[in-house]
C-alpha cells in the first residue's frame, strides 16, 4: 500500500494511473496492475517442477540450477500486454513492480536460498540508447528489493549487436546469440551461485549463452529467472 499523501490523490485525480492491461484507472492502494488484472495473470508455477517445460530448455546445454517463470506468454494475451508495456512503452516503473511481487511470491518456496548474485540479461550500448533503458535490469531490480541480493549490472555485456529474435527458429536464435555475450568485468566467480535474470523465454538461446559466458569466467552454479515464458 502507498503511504497517503494529499499531492497523489490530486495527481490521481487530474492524472490517473492506468493498468498497462485493462487501461482502467487504478486506486492508490494497487501497484503496477489493477488488482483484478494482477489475480488473472496466468501463472506458471515453474519453480516447483524440476523437469519444467522452462527447465527442459537447457537440458544436455549447460548446467541450470533452477528455473523460474512467472507468467505463461501467449499471444494475444494479459502477459504479453504486460511485457509490451514494461519493454516497448516506457513501463520500467512496472518492471521493477512485477520484479518485486514475483519475488515475493518465490520467497516461501525457498527459491533464493543461497543465490549470491543477480545479474540481469544486457541490452547492447546501440539498443539501450535507442530504448533508454534495459527492461531485465528493471526487472532484477524489482527482485533485489525483495530479497536484499545484490545486483550486479557489470558482470556480463552484450558484445555483438543482435536482430530482434521474435521470429527465429532454435537454431537461428542460438547462431545469433551464442557468442554475443562475455563477462570482462566480472571478478573471479568461482564458488558463486548467480541468477540470471530477463523479461521472457522463448528457446533459452540468450539466457544459455549468458550462462555459458559467466561459465566460462568461473561460476560453476547459474539458476535462471523470467518474467514470462512462451508455451512450449
Amino acid at each position: 500500500m502507498r503511504p497517503f499523501r494529499p499531492l497523489d490523490e490530486l495527481l490521481d485525480l487530474f492524472f490517473p494511473r492506468l493498468c498497462p492491461i485493462c487501461q482502467r484507472a487504478m486506486n492508490r492502494d494497487e501497484r503496477g496492475l489493477c488488482t483484478g488484472c494482477l489475480h488473472r495473470l496466468p501463472r506458471t508455477r515453474y519453480h516447483l517442477d524440476p523437469l519444467s517445460p522452462m527447465a527442459q530448455l537447457f537440458l544436455g546445454k549447460t548446467p541450470i540450477e533452477r528455473c523460474a517463470a512467472y507468467l505463461h506468454f501467449t499471444t494475444p494475451g494479459d502477459a504479453r500486454q504486460l511485457i509490451h508495456h514494461i519493454k516497448y512503452h516506457g513501463g520500467k516503473q512496472c518492471g521493477l513492480i512485477m520484479g518485486e511481487i514475483f519475488a515475493r511470491e518465490l520467497i516461501p518456496d525457498g527459491f533464493f536460498e543461497d543465490i549470491d548474485a543477480l545479474v540481469p540479461v544486457p541490452l547492447h550500448p546501440d539498443k539501450l540508447r535507442r530504448r533508454g533503458y534495459n527492461q531485465s535490469e528493471w526487472i532484477a531490480r524489482g527482485v533485489a528489493r525483495a530479497t536484499g541480493i545484490t545486483l550486479h549490472t557489470d558482470w556480463l555485456e552484450h558484445t555483438r549487436d543482435t536482430r530482434s529474435q521474435t521470429r527465429k527458429g532454435v537454431y537461428d536464435r542460438w547462431l545469433d546469440t551464442h557468442t554475443a555475450y562475455d563477462a570482462p568485468e566480472a571478478p573471479d566467480l568461482d564458488g558463486h551461485h548467480l541468477l540470471l535474470i530477463d523479461d521472457v523465454v522463448t528457446t533459452g538461446a540468450t539466457l544459455l549463452a549468458c550462462a555459458q559466458a559467466l561459465h566460462a569466467h568461473g561460476a560453476p552454479r547459474i539458476s535462471c529467472l523470467t518474467l514470462a515464458a512462451t508455451r512450449p
